[in-house]
């Protein structure tokens, strides 16, 4: 990295650190979060448009806490069934289509302090609109049908995701 660039970055830190420093410390870390995306828009974008490695995981998430806290507290459902498509809609967003296990759901939900069905499988299985299903069962989990991927893109506005699955569970 150029001297250049180190003394920039340098700058934008300290200015976020001048505007959060006056803060209460129990919320700094949260506005260091929300802040750092505006300070360093340009950088975010640029290194989201490198390609990784082909099936190679770099490890570091390209989603920041506050994004996908803002995803989620942008709906409220009120049937808990919706809440496993808005969980479903959110791991398209981050990795495309892959089965998605009733621990996956349940795992998101404990995170978000969403309320799923107790089985979500059973919500995966029957889910349809326009009499078409959303999921198939793949492998012990559930992934989205195209009907279920044009549904979920045109009802929470995401795009298929490219990120490769650290792990099972939530990441």
């Amino acid at each position: 990295m150029n001297p250049d660039k180190i003394r920039e970055i340098e700058e934008k830190l300290a200015d976020i650190n001048r505007i959060i420093s006056g803060l209460d410390p129990a919320i700094r870390s949260a506005a260091f979060e929300i802040l750092a995306p505006y300070y360093f828009d340009e950088e975010l974008t640029n290194s989201a448009q490198k390609p990784a490695a082909k099936g190679k995981d770099t490890g570091t998430p390209s989603t920041t806490p506050a994004e996908f806290e803002s995803f989620f507290s942008s709906f409220d459902h009120k049937k808990p069934k919706d809440n496993v498509l808005l969980i479903a809609a959110w791991l398209y967003s981050q990795h495309g289509v892959f089965p998605i296990s009733a621990k996956d759901t349940k795992n998101y939900a404990d995170r978000t302090g969403l309320t799923v069905p107790k089985r979500p499988d059973n919500t995966m299985r029957s889910a349809k609109k326009n009499g078409k299903s959303l999921f198939r069962q793949s492998g012990d989990g559930w992934e989205l049908t195209v009907h279920g991927e044009t549904y979920v893109k045109e009802t929470y506005g995401v795009k298929k995701g490219t990120k490769a699955r650290v792990s099972e569970g939530v990441e």
